[in-house]
C-alpha cells in the first residue's frame, strides 16, 4: 500500500458521515481505490487503524457529548463539524505520536544493549553525491 493510498483511506474516514464499521470501511475503499483490503490489512496500518480508532471514539454530534442536536437544529452545524473534525484528528495524531514514541523508546533500549551510544546514533549519514555516480 502506498503513501498515497494510506492518506486517502485516512480522508476517507475522516469525511464519514453515520456508523463506521471495519465492513463498511473495507466496502467503501474498494469502491474509492478499486483495490480490495480486509479489516487485517488495513488494522496494519497506524494511521488507518488511529483514524478509524478516533472516529470511533467521537462519532459526528454536537459538542459535549449530545448525540442528538437541539430541536430546533437538524443537525450539527458546519461549526460544530469542524470541531469534531479537528477533535478527531488531534486524537489520531496523539494516537500515531505516542506508538512513533513507543517505537523510539523500544529503538533505545535495542541500540543500547548492542553497545551503540546517542553519539554514534546521531552521526549525520552520508551524502549521496549523485553528479559523480554518473
Amino acid at each position: 500500500m502506498t503513501p498515497e493510498r494510506i492518506a486517502r483511506i485516512v480522508a476517507l474516514i475522516d469525511g464519514w458521515t453515520g456508523r463506521l464499521t471495519w465492513d463498511a470501511l473495507c466496502e467503501a475503499v474498494a469502491r474509492e481505490t478499486g483495490a480490495s483490503y480486509r479489516r487485517a490489512s488495513l488494522n496494519n496500518y497506524l494511521q488507518i487503524k488511529a483514524a478509524y480508532k478516533a472516529y470511533v471514539e467521537k462519532p459526528t454530534q454536537a459538542p459535549g457529548g449530545n448525540a442528538t442536536p437541539a430541536p430546533k437544529q437538524k443537525g450539527p452545524s458546519r461549526t460544530q463539524k469542524k470541531i469534531i473534525s479537528l477533535e478527531r484528528k488531534v486524537a489520531e495524531l496523539t494516537t500515531v505520536n505516542d506508538a512513533l514514541l513507543e517505537k523510539f523508546a523500544r529503538w533505545a533500549v535495542n541500540a543500547s544493549s548492542r553497545g551503540l551510544d546517542e553519539a554514534f546514533l546521531d552521526q549525520p549519514l552520508v551524502q549521496i553525491k549523485r553528479s559523480e555516480n554518473r
